[in-house]
């Protein structure tokens, strides 16, 4: 199988007509010179070493060399052999808290942003896997469904922020169960979800949905982002302006991480938690490793072709046709300096 690496350059061929005819312009415009400077006659007899074929000698080897040249760019290739590759791997689900207490800025810039990073540095650590985002306050959506597009996945993170789910609040069990609901039923046993939040909880409930969870064959891993002891929780307003999300009675509300409630859910969910203090890329390859643990399943069979690249080939002819006109250029040159043949 035949294909150019890049094809895009092909186009540079339509220039060939455009070359030709500025050559047959030129050709004209410099007879006609002549023919005003003297009749062929006596321009033989005032100039007998001029070369009419010089001009179109040197054309020729230039024409040919352009089309080399254009296809060296485009690199053409051919396929050597045809590769299958089996891929293993498990389905991972990063659940990411967006409840206005991602906000707070005990740690900095934000706990948000904190968050965003870290699973943006995770996403890397996991190439591999089949990889989902679900973003959840007090409910839960799956953002982005378990896939291998990961720089699609990588978006959904990059924007993540409260604007989008309009109901406040954090409900980790909700978080919980509609993670479960994204894998598929083959997939049991060779699941995780990661829970990436300041661990908040309004309902309650999520160490047991965790505990359900890991019943039905999901390892629940917890990241625990933010600090104990009341925060605020910055926001912009629309007039441009800066304020802090307020309690009902007008004063401004704070936030208090809850490392404790996130190591319940770990715990109940057969799986392990990390708090987010220190270095993310530390952090994500110890949890990676911990994922690694799990037992991996066969993925689709992935056809790869190899190709070799066949660039020279035309490459070197192009280089020999122009070192030819540019050999036989300035040998004209020469001659005409020295009063040979022009």
């Amino acid at each position: 199988m035949v294909r150019f690496e890049h094809s895009e350059y092909l186009w540079l061929l339509l220039l060939l007509p455009a070359v030709i005819g500025l050559f047959f312009w030129y050709w004209r415009q410099r007879r006609a010179a002549l023919e005003r400077f003297a009749d062929r006659e006596l321009l033989d007899y005032l100039a007998p070493g001029i070369n009419r074929r010089l001009p179109w000698t040197k054309f020729i080897l230039f024409a040919l060399s352009l089309p080399l040249l254009v296809v060296a760019l485009a690199n053409p290739q051919w396929s050597a052999q045809r590769e299958e590759m089996q891929r293993r791997g498990i389905d991972v689900v990063i659940a990411l808290d967006i409840s206005n207490s991602m906000l707070a800025e005990d740690v900095k810039p934000s706990r948000m942003d904190r968050a965003r990073y870290f699973t943006t540095t995770l996403i890397d650590e996991l190439v591999g896997n089949n990889i989902g985002v679900e973003l959840f306050t007090c409910t839960a959506v799956m953002a982005a469904p378990l896939t291998t597009d990961y720089n699609f996945v990588k978006s959904v993170v990059s924007t993540a922020a409260p604007y989008q789910i309009s109901a406040q609040g954090t409900n980790l069990a909700e978080a919980i169960t509609t993670a479960e609901a994204a894998f598929d039923a083959e997939s049991a046993n060779h699941r995780a979800l990661i829970i990436i939040s300041d661990g908040e909880d309004h309902a309650g409930s999520a160490a047991s949905a965790a505990a359900r969870a890991h019943e039905a064959g999901l390892l629940v891993y917890t990241v625990g982002v933010g600090k104990s002891g009341a925060s605020l929780m910055p926001v912009q307003l629309n007039n441009g302006r800066s304020d802090y999300i307020r309690q009902s009675g007008g004063g401004p509300a704070t936030t208090s991480a809850d490392q404790a409630t996130l190591e319940d859910i770990a715990g109940s969910g057969g799986g392990a938690h990390f708090p987010l203090s220190g270095d993310s890329e530390n952090l994500a390859q110890a949890l990676r490793a911990q994922v690694d643990r799990i037992e991996k399943q066969e993925f689709e069979t992935q056809s790869f072709s190899s190709y070799d690249s066949y660039f020279y080939w035309f490459l070197a002819p192009a280089v020999l046709l122009l070192l030819v006109e540019m050999t036989i250029g300035y040998r004209a040159r020469y001659d005409a300096a020295s009063g040979g043949d022009v």
